[in-house]
Order: structure tokens, then sequence, then C-alpha cells
């Protein structure tokens, strides 16, 4: 057999990053290196709970969705935000955002992140593109119109 793979993660912020899914023990032990504290998963539900899941150092969320390119829809958004503000909350918290390849939803779930906390809409997403080289904003439209939806930002003039 290979070796397990390695943690496909990329910093957003301090306090962010963004990737794919850890799931082997090593990727969890480097979330712990790089001082993750909260993980968000936004894959559909897992048949066993991943190894972030049942590590007892991080706290872990399922935002579970499937990546069909419908929409998010405002009440997974608020989930999403609602666990990152918790994280916010708390001193010295690192969120991990993840997806299953780092590529559509977890970039979706980021931004959208980023837009609750003040970020421009083209900020949030030259940063996570910039971060991201892999990322696709695939549903940063959804994103925006959902947090539009919520009161939590303003719909920017083009």
């Amino acid at each position: 057999m290979g070796a397990e793979l390695h943690l496909d993660a990329h910093p957003v912020t301090s306090w962010l990053l963004l990737g794919a899914a850890p799931d082997s023990t090593r990727a969890v032990d480097e979330l712990l290196v790089r001082g993750v504290t909260h993980v968000l998963d936004c894959r559909t539900p897992r048949p066993m709970p991943p190894p972030a899941a049942i590590c007892p150092h991080l706290v872990w969320c399922s935002a579970p969705t499937e990546d069909d390119g419908a929409s998010r829809g405002t009440v997974w958004y608020a989930a999403c935000l609602a666990f990152a503000e918790r994280a916010a909350r708390e001193g010295n918290a690192r969120l991990y955002v993840h997806c299953a390849a780092g590529v559509n939803r977890s970039p979706a779930a980021a931004y959208t992140i980023l837009r609750s906390r003040g970020w421009t809409a083209s900020a949030a997403r030259s940063r996570i593109l910039a971060c991201r080289a892999q990322a696709r904003p695939r549903y940063f439209e959804d994103a925006e119109q959902c947090l539009v939806e919520l009161g939590l930002v303003e719909q920017e003039r083009a």
C-alpha cells in the first residue's frame, strides 16, 4: 500500500485555512501542528466518522452539502457562519474549512466567512483564489446572494 496522504491545505488568513479532506491520521496530525482547533467539513455525510471528527483535540462540525451546482441555500451558509463565529469567539482558534477536494464547496464556505467578517466580495474572491489555485468560484455568486438574503451584507454595486 502507498503512504498516507499529507494535508492539502492553504492558509487564507492567520485564523482560516482552506483545503481538501484530512482523511488520514497523518493529515489530522498536520492540522494540529498548524494550530488548527476547529474543522468545518462541507462534504456529504460519511458512513464512518472521519479522523478529524474523532480527534479529541479538534472541534469538528459537519455542514453536509452535495457538489451538484445547485444553490447551497441560506440554511447551509448560516450553519457554516455559526460554526465559524463559534470558533472566532475562542482565543487562539484556527479554523480549517474543507470539502472533498477543496475546490468548490469549502471555497464557498470560506468566501462566506470572509464576507461576513467585512471583506469585500472582490477581496474575498481574490484572496481565496490566490491562496488556493485549484479553488473554483462555482458557488461564490450563490454565497453572495444568500448573504444578502440573510441580511449579513449589502449587495455590492458593479
